[in-house]
C-alpha cells in the first residue's frame, strides 16, 4: 500500500492518493475520504445491488473488524481463499482492525497476554498467536498488528502508560511473525499510535513505531475514545489537540487514519490537524439505531436562513409530509420516496427503513467528503467549518425506554412456590 501526497495547505489539511495495493495495483482513494463501515464484510443493510444506487464504482475500501468476522475464521480456512473472496468482494481492498468502530466494547479488565474481542457469542480473550492466526487466514491486504488502545479522556495515567506497554510488546511480536510468514507478504501493515490523552506516552509510542517506519503503509491514531455512539457527542477539543500533535511528528509520506463515529464538524477539523481517513460508523449509527437522516448543509453559497443538520424520521410530523428527505438531494431515497413513506416504515418495523436511511446517509456522506476535497484544494477549509457551525442540531438521541409489563400473580406464585419448597428440603436436612 502506498500514499501518495500531492498537495499540503497552510489552514486546510492535506490532499493525497491511497493505492499501490499489490492484489489491487488499479484500485486508488482520493483522500481526506472515508472507508466503508462493514458488518462481517457487508456494509450493514445494503447488498451489492443497493450499493451501485450509492456508488456507482463497485471497487471500494472496506474497514473490517475481527469482533465481527472471527466466525469465519474456520470457513475461510477450509475453503482456503482470502477474507475478500470469501465476502464476494474481490474487487475491494479489504483492511483488517481490531475493533469495531460502531461497538462500545464491554467493561472489564485486560488479560496480561490477551486483548478481549467482543464477538456475537459474547466476549473472548484474544492471544496474539491467535490473532496472527486469523490474519494469516483471512489474508486482508492492510492490517494492524494487535494492540491495546481502550483508553479514552478519563483514563488514569496508569492505564495509559499499561496501554503503550502492552502495545508496544504486541507490535514486536507481530512485526516478527509477519516477517516469517509466508501467506502476508502481500500485506501491509497498519502501526498503532496509542498513549491516551497523555502527550509524552504518545511521543514515545510514535518514537516506538518509527523505529520499524520501513515496515509500516500508515499509522492508525487509538485511544481517544471508546468508540461506539457516544463519540458522535464527545467533545473534541481535548482529542484535536492530541491528533494534531500527533499527526506533527508522524512522516508525511505515510497516510494517517483515524476511527471512531465523529460528528462531521470534528471531522473537519480532524482534517485540518493532518488526519487523511474516516469510516462510515457515524452514517451506520445514524440510520440504523438513532433513525436520522443526515441534511446538514455543506453548501456554502446556500443562501438558506437556516440549516438543521439531522432529520428524525420517527417525529409524527413527517406523517403527510410528501417531499425527499433534502430538498435537491440526487440519491436514491430522495429521488423514488418521501419523508411520509420512510416515516411510515419506521412505524411499521418495515426492513426497508433503514436500507433506503442508508443510503441516503451514505451518499450525504460521499458529497460530504467530495465538499472537504474541493475546499482542501482551494485552502478554504474554514469558510466550510464556519458555514457548518451555525447549523441547528437535534437533541441527542435516547432510546426509547421499554416498559415493564406487570408480572401475572400465577407466574408469580411459580416462582414463590419452589423457593418454598428448597427451604422445607434444607430444614429436612438440618433436621436429620
Amino acid at each position: 500500500m502506498k500514499f501518495t501526497l500531492s498537495t499540503v495547505t497552510k489552514c486546510s489539511g492535506r490532499l493525497g492518493v491511497l493505492g499501490g495495493l499489490d492484489r489491487l495495483p488499479n484500485l486508488s482513494l482520493q483522500t481526506p475520504a472515508f472507508i466503508f463501515h462493514t458488518k462481517g464484510g457487508s456494509i450493514p443493510h445494503l447488498s451489492k445491488e443497493a450499493m451501485q444506487h450509492v456508488s456507482g464504482d463497485p471497487s471500494c475500501f472496506l474497514h473490517l473488524s475481527i469482533s465481527n468476522t472471527l466466525h469465519m475464521q474456520e470457513a475461510i480456512k477450509a475453503s482456503r481463499i482470502t477474507i475478500a473472496e470469501f465476502i464476494a468482494q474481490s474487487n475491494c481492498a479489504t483492511l483488517l482492525f481490531v475493533r469495531d468502530p460502531s461497538e462500545p466494547p464491554i467493561p472489564g479488565l485486560p488479560e496480561k497476554d490477551s486483548l478481549p474481542i467482543y464477538t456475537r457469542n459474547g466476549r473472548r480473550n484474544i492471544t496474539l498467536e491467535q490473532y496472527m492466526t486469523l490474519v494469516e487466514t483471512f489474508r486482508p491486504d492492510a492490517y494492524v498488528p494487535l494492540y491495546d488502545g481502550d483508553t479514552d479522556a478519563s483514563s488514569s495515567k496508569k492505564r495509559d502508560q499499561k496501554s503503550l506497554d502492552r502495545t508496544e510488546k504486541f507490535v514486536e511480536q507481530c512485526l516478527e511473525w509477519h516477517r516469517k510468514s509466508d501467506a502476508l507478504q502481500s500485506s501491509c501493515l497498519i502501526g498503532p499510535v496509542v498513549g491516551g490523552y497523555n502527550e509524552k506516552l504518545r511521543e514515545q509510542s510514535i518514537a516506538f513505531l518509527r523505529q520499524s517506519d520501513d515496515a509500516f503503509a500508515g499509522y492508525l491514531i487509538e485511544g481517544l475514545h471508546m468508540h461506539g455512539p457516544s463519540v458522535a457527542r464527545m467533545d473534541g477539543s481535548a482529542a484535536l489537540g492530541i491528533v494534531a500533535n500527533v499527526c506533527k511528528q508522524l512522516p508525511e509520506a505515510k497516510v494517517r487514519f483515524c476511527f471512531g463515529s465523529y460528528d462531521p464538524a470534528l471531522v473537519l477539523e480532524m482534517v485540518a490537524a493532518g488526519v487523511d481517513v474516516f469510516d462510515t460508523s457515524y452514517v451506520y449509527l445514524k440510520a440504523a439505531q438513532e433513525h436520522r437522516a443526515l441534511v446538514f448543509s455543506f453548501d456554502v453559497t446556500s443562501t438558506e436562513q437556516e440549516h438543521v443538520t439531522e432529520l428524525d424520521t420517527t417525529d409524527a410530523r413527517w406523517a403527510e409530509d410528501f417531499g425527499p428527505l433534502l430538498s435537491g438531494c440526487r440519491c436514491y431515497t430522495c429521488q423514488k420516496h418521501s419523508r411520509a413513506y420512510v416515516h411510515h416504515l419506521h412505524n411499521t418495523r418495515e426492513m426497508l427503513g433503514p436500507i433506503l436511511l442508508m443510503m441516503h446517509n451514505l451518499h450525504h456522506y460521499v458529497e460530504y467528503f467530495k465538499a472537504i476535497r474541493h475546499h482542501v484544494a482551494n485552502d478554504s477549509l474554514p469558510a466550510l467549518r464556519n458555514h457548518l457551525a451555525g447549523q441547528k442540531s437535534l437533541p441527542p438521541y435516547e432510546p426509547p425506554k421499554e416498559e415493564k409489563l406487570p408480572m401475572p400473580a400465577a407466574q408469580k406464585a411459580e416462582l414463590i412456590e419452589p423457593m418454598e419448597d428448597l427451604g422445607e428440603k434444607q430444614n429436612k436436612k438440618q433436621r436429620a
